[in-house]
């Protein structure tokens, strides 16, 4: 145990520290590319929304129009435009409250944006870049003064676009083959030893080496999730890159949910805590991904619940849908201990003793989510924990992909 607990520390550092640079330098960094760069003007004035766009369209870019600050936060949101020019003096919301919305969501956080104002005071200048404004332009403009604090921004983003380009190559690409290298090497000498001294007259040292194996299978797992909720991350705040996660239509069949979870069950020992039936469905999903999703929920839904309490699982085809439902009668959740998951959240972890870093919730909600599904939490402590999972079924003639 000692041993486990001291890899465990020494690999969580690591990999804490670079995942956060990681999300740090994404963060600062990331911006939009010029290629078809599509602009979110905001402005009440309609004839002045409407030159800026026929403007800027004639320029070569695509221009979405909101006549107010709602309905612009709803375009951006829904659009993902790669800038946004917003007036700040409008009816309802002003432009400050726009900004401020926006960058409350990590969606749209990073989307630059310029002001435009027909007055030059120093406490809308000071407020404006304290919220996070990438320029302004007072009213009224050259059309010239407009392309070029568009083209400014634009030319600065795509040397450090093409230099997050590179880190997310290395992340997909060269950083497991850097990180499972050495693991491969511990899980592989230590099933040598443990084979080795399993028929000999030492217990001491066959007990060291399933504890070095064990470990190393859970330092193993530890890598994946670090690696797919870095990929994840920074998909979320890159919407272009959520190609990461497009899937052609894959079967899904009851069988193979089964045989997971009574793998989970037959590890814990609970084979007779389980309840399962199902149908086959077609969903758009990656079924090396669908496996990690369903290996997280039903791990933990036999980790957070006692022997004998029942564990159930249902998967539901319809027209529209493909619902997984995983149910535990364990401990539950408060509704503040739902709201507050996160990556590396644990509850209760002074009272129940429990292993791993409290990823396995976060990565596969935020999977269901990559993958265009709904992921639903109903819980009551002390009482029962529901997963429901939510996906658009796919018709049969879109063809399948057997993986």
């Amino acid at each position: 145990m000692i041993l486990q607990s001291l890899l465990q520390i020494i690999f969580y550092s690591g990999m804490a520290f670079l995942l956060n640079n990681i999300v740090l330098y994404y963060a600062i960094t990331f911006v939009r590319t010029n290629q078809l760069s599509r602009i979110l003007i905001i402005e009440d004035e309609e004839h002045l929304r409407e030159s800026i766009a026929e403007f800027l369209e004639y320029e070569g870019f695509k221009c979405l129009q909101a006549p107010d600050g709602i309905e612009g936060i709803e375009i951006a949101r829904a659009e993902m435009p790669d800038m946004i020019i917003c007036d700040i003096r409008m009816p309802g919301l002003n432009g400050h409250e726009v900004l401020k919305e926006l960058r409350r969501d990590s969606r749209t956080s990073s989307i630059p944006f310029i002001f435009l104002t027909a007055l030059i005071d120093k406490s809308d200048l000071r407020q404006g870049m304290n919220l996070g404004a990438d320029d302004y332009l007072t009213k009224p403009f050259l059309n010239e003064d407009l392309l070029s604090a568009i083209k400014t921004r634009l030319d600065k983003s795509s040397e450090i676009l093409n230099r997050f380009n590179d880190l997310r190559k290395s992340i997909a690409h060269k950083l497991p083959h850097e990180l499972r290298t050495p693991i491969v090497s511990i899980i592989g000498y230590s099933q040598l030893l443990i084979d080795r001294y399993k028929d000999e007259n030492d217990p001491t040292l066959l007990e060291y080496s399933k504890a070095i194996y064990d470990a190393g299978i859970r330092l193993n797992k530890m890598i994946q999730n670090f690696l797919l909720f870095t990929k994840l991350k920074l998909a979320s705040a890159a919407p272009k890159f959520k190609d990461d996660f497009y899937a052609e239509p894959t079967l899904l069949s009851a069988s193979l949910i089964k045989s997971i979870a009574e793998n989970i069950a037959l590890r814990y020992g609970r084979v007779n805590d389980l309840s399962f039936k199902g149908t086959d469905g077609v969903i758009k999903i990656s079924l090396n991904e669908f496996n990690i999703i369903l290996e997280e929920l039903i791990d933990n839904a036999f980790k957070f619940s006692a022997v004998k309490d029942k564990v159930e699982i249902e998967s539901i085809k319809t027209s529209k849908n493909y619902t997984i439902r995983i149910k535990n009668y364990g401990r539950g959740m408060s509704e503040d201990q739902i709201k507050s998951i996160d990556a590396y959240v644990q509850f209760d972890r002074e009272q129940y003793e429990q292993q791993g870093i409290g990823l396995g919730l976060t990565i596969s909600s935020k999977l269901v989510e990559a993958y265009g599904g709904n992921f639903k939490i109903n819980s009551k402590q002390d009482e029962f924990t529901e997963i429901i999972l939510e996906f658009a079924s796919v018709d049969l003639k879109d063809g399948l992909n057997f993986q």
